[in-house]
Formats: C-alpha cells, structure tokens, sequence
C-alpha cells in the first residue's frame, strides 16, 4: 500500500449532469445484443466470426491506421438480466455481425442492443483493466473444451453481488499502420523468437533449447505471421461503493482460464484509484464512446486469442435470455 493512498479514490459519485453525460456516447454506434440457443452445442471460440468481420484501413500511404473498432460487452443492469452485445460504428458492419453470427451459431437470434453507460444521479462509479503480465508476443491460451466467457458469466448470477451494475468490454481493432512502433515491435518480436530456438552457452558447455522454449518460439512465430488486433479489456463498476476493489478483482478471476502455461503469458489487474476524480470520470468516457485513448493498456492479439476472448457462453442460466425457451 502506498503512502498517499488514502487520497486515492477508486470511485466517484455521480451529479445529475455527470450521469446524463455519460448515457449519451459522443458518436452513433451500432449494437447488435446476441440471444444465444439453450442447451446445444455453442462453439468454445468463434473464430470464424473474427474473421468474417475483419476490415482492414489505413491511410497516409498505410502510417494511419483507420481499420473499424469493434466493442465486445457484457452488461449487468439488472441482477436477472445479463446482455452480451457487439458494438460496431456501421451499419455495414452490423449487417456482418449478425450474418457471421448466425452462420457460426445455428439458432441464435438478435434484439437492438444499447449505447452509453447504465448510470444514474448519485450512483458510485469505479473502474479498472486488464493488461498482459507479459511481452505481448507471447500468445494467451486458446485451447478451450468449452466457451471460457462461460467463467466470467457464472461470476455475474443473478445472485453474485447484488445491487451492483457491471459492464466489461473488450474493444478490438485491426493492427494495419506500418508505422516504426509497428517495425519496431516485429523486430524484437523476431529476436526473442530465434534467442529461444537457439543453443545457449552456459559454463559446462552448449544446451539445446528446452520443450517449453519450442513452443514459446512456435507461438511468437505464430503471432508474427498472422493478422494481429489492438485489444483492451476494461471493467466498469457502478453502485458498489467502496467494494468497488474487490468486485473488479472478482471479474478478474474469470479470466484466469486464458492464462497460458505453456508460454507463461497471463492477466494482470489494474483498479484506478488515481488522485484527481476528474480521471475516473475520462476513463468512464472512453469505455462510453468505445475508444482506447490513454485509458486502454491496449495489447496485440491473433485472431485465435481474440475469438476466445468474444466468444458467447453455453452455460444454462437463470440471467441469461435465450434464443429458444
């Protein structure tokens, strides 16, 4: 614990101007909220649908990187009602959502999903992220029996932590700038590949490179040679008050199931307690309005890591609204 802690605030308390500022995103979006089928075989990762939405933009003879940002959400409003819900600036690409959607998923349906943030006069607000506890060349686990948003969703039964409202949102957009941070990146990326796949001179002479080291370089080469996406997964908490610590690291644990021990890559948490409140109040507009902005500790993701991370649970639950009775 720091020595200025106790001037840190990990929530604000919302006026009547906040709370309807924060209601209205600064720029139209398209969400689609996804009504998975009960009880059938939901596919454990959709990778099929990352792809089939892929759009990749640039501009500035490639420099700017203008490909769409696409927002992955899951809503607690109310305890009996959790929403999962993609968010895109198009109509075009809505219209790829839902027809990926539906050929991924056979039986699933769609209602309008909904913009701004769930917030009232007096409500307390909080927030935090997650971030990579390593180099983001090294790949998150992407081998899943079952749909692994299935552990975030059991965390938000309808009787877990009452009378709070949550919202997670994992906002991806198409890696197309070839920019220096870009070149930069690959070519460390590539240096640690072959540092890994080489012998290693130690005092009793020459080691071949270990299982574990294999497949650390095999991961990194695999994220090397595919399309690669900026990634930020952000929480934001309303109405808990001062327990607004311990629900973020709660989320938290539901995704520990993406944690890779193979290649050691896993998730830290971060809680924003910063000094001045106008800061919580910044980060909760750029999870309104959809945009990484300084708030994201954004990492690069494949297209496997990224189609475990939006995938749609399986599970039977009492909160959950169903495509079929």
């Amino acid at each position: 614990m720091g020595v200025f802690d106790f001037l840190r605030s990990n929530h604000i308390t919302l006026n009547e101007a906040e709370a309807e500022w924060l209601q209205h995103p600064s720029k139209p979006w398209h969400s689609v909220e996804v009504l998975p089928p009960r009880n059938t075989d939901t596919p454990s990762t959709l990778p099929y649908f990352v792809s089939g939405i892929l759009e990749i933009q640039n501009k500035w003879l490639g420099l700017k990187n203008t490909s769409p940002t696409v927002s992955y959400e899951i809503r607690r409003v109310q305890n009996d009602k959790l929403r999962f819900q993609y968010s895109v600036p198009t109509k075009r690409l809505e219209r790829k959502v839902r027809t990926q959607l539906a050929d991924e998923i056979p039986g699933v349906k769609f209602r309008d999903g909904v913009n701004g943030l769930p917030v009232y006069q007096d409500e307390t607000l909080g927030g935090g992220l997650l971030h990579l506890g390593d180099d983001d060349w090294y790949t998150l686990n992407t081998e899943h029996g079952s749909p692994p948003i299935n552990a975030v969703t059991a965390l938000l039964h309808r009787h877990s932590m009452q009378n709070t409202k949550f919202v997670i949102q994992v906002l991806f957009q198409p890696i197309a700038a070839k920019n220096a941070r870009n070149w930069w990146w690959r070519k460390k990326a590539v240096q640690q590949r072959n540092y890994l796949k080489k012998e290693k001179q130690g005092i009793w002479g020459s080691t071949q490179p270990t299982r574990r080291e294999k497949q650390q370089a095999h991961s990194i080469n695999q994220k090397i040679g595919n399309a690669r996406y900026w990634t930020s997964i952000r929480f934001l908490i309303i109405n808990a008050g001062e327990y607004t610590p311990s629900r973020i690291k709660e989320l938290a644990g539901g995704f520990n199931r993406f944690e890779n021990p193979e290649t050691n890559q896993y998730f830290n948490t971060v809680t924003f307690q910063p000094f001045l409140e106008n800061r919580l109040r910044s980060y909760a507009e750029t999870v309104r309005d959809r945009r990484f902005g300084g708030w994201s500790r954004k990492f690069r993701t494949t297209q496997r890591e990224l189609s475990s991370l939006v995938s749609l649970p399986d599970r039977n639950q009492s909160n959950i609204s169903y495509s079929t009775p």
